[in-house]
């Protein structure tokens, strides 16, 4: 399969972004992280989405193993005239997701894993809607760009995050006092091989069904880690439930 080639972060850009993500996750908040990631090689990072705030949680998460993360965003993120460049000069990867050829629309971010490099995404591919905060269902993308780069897929569940910056940033104002900082905790789960796990070594020999049952596999190792962080068990429908409509519909 031929990928289209994924820019490099510059160096410049991606520190000063790293510098600015841990001052403020600093001064913000209270942190702890437990787990571990794989030192070198491509590798896939897959967290529970809680806020606007959690991609600064990943990269700094990721920073602490001496790891780059390159991010995937939506395309059209990178088409606005100011944020585009900046997202391109950190290192954030564009999906189109608009695009009917799903090895199209990841192949930046295949190209980045094939480079050895670290990709983060979020599954389920929106903030979760669910009342008590468990990850929705996840979609299938993860699973297609560990197969056919063979990257391992390395669940983060965070906690915390929500509650300074919620879904639409509705709880900026406790950012306004460093007496309330909210504890984010963090916490790497096991290395899940899809290829040994699915028996499969590229996404185009995958049925539809087993594509679901890999990114089933990734949000229940991503469960599993959560319920660790919460002391609590999740739901029956954590991580398998979609994300319930916002209108209520």
């Amino acid at each position: 399969m031929s990928t289209a080639r994924s820019a490099p972060p510059s160096e410049r850009g991606y520190r000063l972004l790293l510098r600015t993500v841990r001052f403020l996750l600093h001064v913000l908040t209270r942190r702890t992280q437990v787990g571990d990631l794989p030192a070198h090689g491509a590798v896939i990072v897959v967290g529970n989405h809680l806020s606007v705030a959690d991609a600064f949680v990943l990269t700094a998460a990721v920073a602490r193993h001496r790891r780059r993360i390159r991010m995937l965003g939506t395309a059209g993120l990178f088409r606005a005239p100011v944020l585009g460049p900046l997202l391109r000069a950190v290192g954030y990867v564009p999906v189109d997701r608009r695009s009917a050829d799903p090895a199209a629309a990841l192949a930046p971010a295949l190209a980045a894993l094939q480079d050895g490099q670290c990709v983060g995404l979020y599954p389920e591919g929106a903030i979760t809607r669910h009342p008590d905060h468990w990850p929705a269902r996840g979609k299938t993308g993860v699973v297609r760009l560990a197969l056919d780069s063979g990257a391992p897929v390395v669940p983060l569940a965070q906690w915390g995050t929500h509650q300074f910056v919620g879904q639409e940033g509705t709880r900026w104002k406790a950012l306004l006092s460093p007496l309330t900082r909210p504890r984010v905790d963090v916490r790497l789960g096991a290395a899940l091989d899809l290829r040994a796990l699915l028996g499969l070594e590229r996404a185009a020999d995958a049925s539809a069904a087993q594509l679901r049952a890999g990114a089933d596999l990734v949000m229940g190792a991503l469960v599993a880690e959560l319920e660790v962080l919460r002391g609590e068990p999740a739901p029956p429908h954590a991580g398998r439930a979609p994300n319930p409509d916002p209108a209520g519909q």
